[in-house]
Formats: structure tokens, sequence, C-alpha cells
């Protein structure tokens, strides 16, 4: 009996402190749910004040419009694209 008795008493020692520990993490838990939100929240405001991606036009029509402006301009199509490359990276 006595070693039943003592026996009880060490697993009623362990679950104590497991419920202990089990009450810290569920604690952690609850205050890095809290930080996701606000990291979620944060991030939706980044986005929103970002500015969108710009939308270039066709090469081609780029260059015809340069050389619309600039008649003599000795660009060529290839090198419009690689200045489209450029802005876009």
């Amino acid at each position: 009996m006595k070693a039943a008795n003592k026996q009880l008493a060490e697993w009623d020692t362990e679950l104590n402190q497991l419920h202990e520990r089990n009450g810290d993490l569920g604690l952690k838990v609850q205050m890095l749910e809290q930080e996701l939100k606000e990291v979620q929240r944060d991030r939706e405001e980044i986005k929103n004040l970002a500015p969108t991606v710009a939308d270039f036009p066709d090469p081609a029509d780029l260059l015809n419009q340069l050389r619309a402006q600039r008649k003599k301009s000795r660009a060529e199509r290839e090198d419009v694209e690689v200045i489209l490359k450029i802005l876009s990276s």
C-alpha cells in the first residue's frame, strides 16, 4: 500500500509539473498568435502602401514613340528591350 501511495504521489507531482508547463505553453501560443495577427495586419498596410508595378508598353511601340519625337535616334528595338528589362528589375 505504501508503494502504491508513493507511486501515486510521484505521478501527481509529474502531473502538476506537466500542467504548469502546458499552462506556460498555452500562454506562449496565445502571445505568438497575437504577434502573428499584428504582423499580418502590418503586412497588409505595407502592401497597400507599396507602389504598383509599372506596365511598360511593347518595345516596338516605345521605339516608334521615340522615333516620332527624335527623328535621328540611333536606338534599335533590342536597345529598347534591354532598357525595359533594366527598368523592370
